[in-house]
């Protein structure tokens, strides 16, 4: 009996320890199925972001029904990335209707990952908005030409995200006329940033400081052999071909202003006259200069004034000539400037300034709205400025840049001890000078715009025709314009918190360079072994 015993329990320790062994594998093969199967959700979310991170995939469109990803295989298993945008669900939208379209700017991701039987599913919030607004430096809708004296195209230093070294983007949309006068011409000399962040060892465009995109349709011209970046400096910029569906193309015009304006005239004029100042000091609240439903040109002439133009609308029917005057902005200022008629030649100008320069005082805004040309000839625009520790009332009084723009010799103050490369900062979105319309068909596509030895602080736009930019001109800003011209020894700043307001162009913004793990917001709401589980 004892025997019998014995050998019973001996079976059945010996079975309990078979069933265990065999317990504690399946144990530690599910455990090792579920580490692989979440490392596995984990790099198909990896992989989503990539693409929604990048400017080449299209992903707003590039999907079927929602799905980015359909059992797609990777690192062993499979992973399906669904996509739902964000903004049309919460609005009630069915799930067949909130999949992305081309305006969408938030989703939900969701990843599902099967590996050796085991499925894992992560869902996330992702925002794309943050990184999209940025904008283009300059854009040319036909042609851009770099071809000076050491040109230079870069970041405005005393803007305060100059120190991220973001990268500075170009535009040209090129298929409007592809052919000689079509695309980018960069000469040997011109100078772009030496450093740029952030780069990507797999990406070697992050390398160059200066990316210009081009039409996908913006091919090689076989006529001419122009390609879409031509001339000897071309390789000091990364090329960038835009996607089939992304054209870009100018916001609208500001639209022209209603018939008969009930502004009253200048002191001491009637709208049937033009005015001429001369030597005076002056303070204005908004006025008209002629009437809108004349035929004839009536100028606004200042000649040695100091202006001063208070918060409001101000309307001049014919051109204004400004001549060694001084033009203050307080508050939110906006001059429109429109020709009744051209003059003889075609080479009526809306607006005439030599030697004049614009103080925006703090807190102002200044928009111009100008038709045909427009010709600025050693002039200043920027920011008044006041040196507080300085005890010499004439020093301290004046941007230190603009003194010596205008020809005065430099006297150090406690606030400047050199000689300053760049005007005191403004944030450039307070000064916009843009085109106007003026008929039927958009502003006057006869009359360019003309910068000469001339510092501005804005935006130029002018969609429609030429820009030209020479001397030793500076602009601290963008351009947006039908063609661009940078010649002379000019040089374009730009400063990265545009990229944050609304641009100068619709479609496709690009890319701004800055840290992806910073600018896309993306937020985890649901981890587990099946859908709707887990943390």
């Amino acid at each position: 009996m004892l025997a019998i015993f014995a050998l019973l329990v001996v079976g059945t320790t010996t079975l309990a320890f078979t069933a265990s062994r065999q317990t504690n594998f399946l144990s530690s093969r599910n455990a090792v199925n579920s580490i692989r199967v979440r490392e596995l959700a984990d790099s198909g979310l990896d992989l989503a972001k990539s693409i929604l991170r990048s400017d080449t995939t299209s992903w707003r469109t590039n999907h079927t029904n929602g799905k980015l990803l359909n059992n797609y295989a990777l690192d062993g298993g499979t992973v399906t990335v669904s996509l739902i945008d964000i903004a049309k669900r919460d609005s009630g939208a069915s799930a067949a209707a909130s999949i992305p379209t081309s305006t969408t700017n938030e989703v939900e991701i969701t990843v599902t990952a099967n590996r050796d039987g085991a499925t894992w599913t992560s869902v996330s919030n992702m925002g794309i908005a943050t990184t999209t607004k940025g904008q283009y430096a300059i854009f040319a809708n036909k042609f851009l030409k770099i071809d000076g004296d050491r040109n230079q195209i870069g970041r405005w230093l005393r803007s305060p995200l100059s120190s991220e070294k973001r990268r500075i983007n170009i535009g040209n949309q090129g298929d409007l006329g592809i052919g000689i006068n079509s695309g980018v011409y960069i000469d040997s000399d011109v100078q772009f940033e030496s450093t740029v962040l952030p780069i990507d060892a797999s990406d070697p465009r992050t390398l160059k400081s200066t990316w210009i995109y081009y039409a996908y349709s913006g091919g090689a011209d076989v006529t001419s052999n122009r390609y879409p970046i031509n001339g000897p400096g071309r390789d000091l910029v990364s090329v960038v071909r835009m996607n089939s569906d992304d054209v870009i193309r100018m916001i609208s015009l500001p639209a022209s202003v209603a018939a008969n304006p009930a502004k009253a005239p200048i002191s001491g004029f009637t709208k049937d006259q033009a005015v001429t100042l001369v030597n005076g000091t002056y303070t204005f609240s908004p006025f008209c200069v002629g009437k809108s439903t004349g035929s004839q040109n009536l100028n606004l002439t200042t000649t040695n004034c100091k202006l001063k133009f208070t918060a409001g609308t101000y309307e001049i029917y014919g051109s204004w000539i400004a001549t060694g005057t001084t033009i203050q902005i307080e508050g939110a200022v906006k001059i429109i400037v429109i020709p009744l008629k051209k003059n003889s030649g075609n080479n009526n100008n809306g607006i005439e300034w030599t030697s004049t320069t614009v103080e925006l005082l703090s807190g102002a805004d200044l928009e111009v709205n100008n038709a045909y040309g427009l010709s600025m000839n050693k002039c200043w625009i920027g920011s008044y400025y006041h040196c507080d520790t300085e005890l010499d009332s004439v020093k301290a009084t004046g941007d230190p840049h603009m003194k010596t723009w205008n020809g005065s010799p430099f006297q150090m103050t406690a606030c400047d001890e050199i000689t300053p490369d760049e005007p005191r900062y403004l944030e450039p979105w307070h000064v916009r000078i843009y085109s106007v319309v003026i008929d039927s068909k958009g502003n006057s596509t006869s009359q360019s715009w003309t910068l000469t030895d001339t510092s501005v602080i804005g935006s130029l736009f002018l969609p429609d025709n030429t820009i030209n930019i020479g001397g030793k001109s500076q602009l601290y800003g963008r351009i947006a314009a039908d063609n661009v011209y940078i010649e002379g020894t000019s040089r374009l700043r730009y400063d990265h918190a545009l990229d944050d307001i609304p641009g100068l162009t619709t479609g496709r913004a690009p890319n701004r360079g800055s840290d992806p793990d910073e600018t896309f917001a993306i937020r985890l709401l649901r981890w587990g072994p099946d859908k709707g589980t887990g943390p």
